[in-house]
């Protein structure tokens, strides 16, 4: 999924089901894509995501949720990063060429609603947005997983040059998996997908989810029809102005602004070539987020015992 839903649609939701800290929640849920190892600005000073940062005589080791760059071939990120976040292993009732696979992703999997229940029930904002945006993944992400193996080959051998992706995750599809209006071919299975269908699938259960959590906002029977013309819009752009439009018609402002640095800014500062933590580095929205990031990610190491 991209930010327009993990992000837009997210902030809608929870603002229509009664959820004081949507901000928090949809933030969360959009930054687990943002918070990798790419470039970022603190103050307008360019910086890469520090793996350690000084504390108190030691250190505060942040944890990464997303990686865009090279380093996606290690085992270790697709183990700790893209299957805790991205790829969440599901129900292992999908068949490819005969075989199934435990760590395979399966949308609204058992392991996906588990994962939302416990965040729901923390009321933790951090928690919820970034178990939101894994459970919505498993339906973007479905019949993939996040390792380096076979299973994720999409295209046929003989497809020479979009079979050069290495096979980790939705890589040899590229980035059509995760756009709401595109259609797009999954070879292995021989099947077209529309992910409008998927979008709207995930977003009835998110809806719901959040609704029975807080017994607040109307029912998905009432609001289902406005979610799929959302959906159904042509791009990024008119489905944007469509979840606006939709918020300020239930009496809500638009959503915010998305500012992809504002989290880290607040939080850390530079002292020459050091990243260092400003004064209320822990009340700060940036190490909140990191410490629930850490609890899925223990959550999901225990759930899933084949890491």
């Amino acid at each position: 999924m991209e930010k327009d839903f993990h992000y837009n649609l997210v902030y809608s939701m929870a603002k229509m089901t009664g959820y004081e800290k949507a901000d928090i929640i949809a933030y969360a849920s959009q930054f687990v894509d943002d918070n990798n190892e790419g470039i970022f600005s603190i103050d307008g000073q360019k910086a890469i995501f520090p793996q350690k940062i000084r504390a108190n005589g030691g250190y505060y080791y942040p944890i990464m949720t997303q990686s865009l760059s090279p380093k996606s071939l290690d085992l270790y990120v697709q183990k700790y990063v893209y299957v805790p976040f991205h790829f969440l292993p599901g129900d292992n009732n999908v068949e490819i060429n005969g075989k199934r696979n435990k760590l395979s992703t399966t949308p609204n999997s058992e392991n996906a609603k588990a994962l939302l229940r416990v965040a729901l029930k923390s009321a933790n904002p951090y928690r919820i947005g970034i178990a939101l945006h894994t459970f919505a993944d498993t339906w973007s992400h479905q019949n993939f997983t996040g390792l380096h193996e076979d299973w994720n080959s999409v295209y046929p051998w003989y497809n020479v040059f979009k079979s050069l992706a290495p096979n980790i995750g939705h890589a040899e599809a590229g980035h059509a998996p995760d756009v709401m209006s595109d259609t797009w071919t999954d070879h292995r299975m021989g099947e077209k997908i529309n992910n409008q269908v998927r979008a709207i699938e995930a977003t009835g259960e998110i809806y719901k989810a959040l609704r029975n959590n807080s017994g607040s906002g109307p029912k998905w029977t009432d609001v289902k029809k406005s979610y799929k013309r959302i959906i159904d819009a042509l791009n990024y752009d008119k489905r944007s102005a469509e979840i606006n439009d939709f918020l300020i018609d239930n009496n809500f402002g638009p959503v915010p602004k998305y500012l992809e640095h504002e989290w880290i800014d607040s939080a850390l500062d530079k002292d020459g070539a050091e990243i260092v933590m400003r004064p209320d580095f822990v009340d700060t929205h940036w190490h909140k987020f990191h410490q629930a990031a850490k609890i899925q990610f223990a959550y999901v190491l225990d759930l899933i015992k084949e890491l």
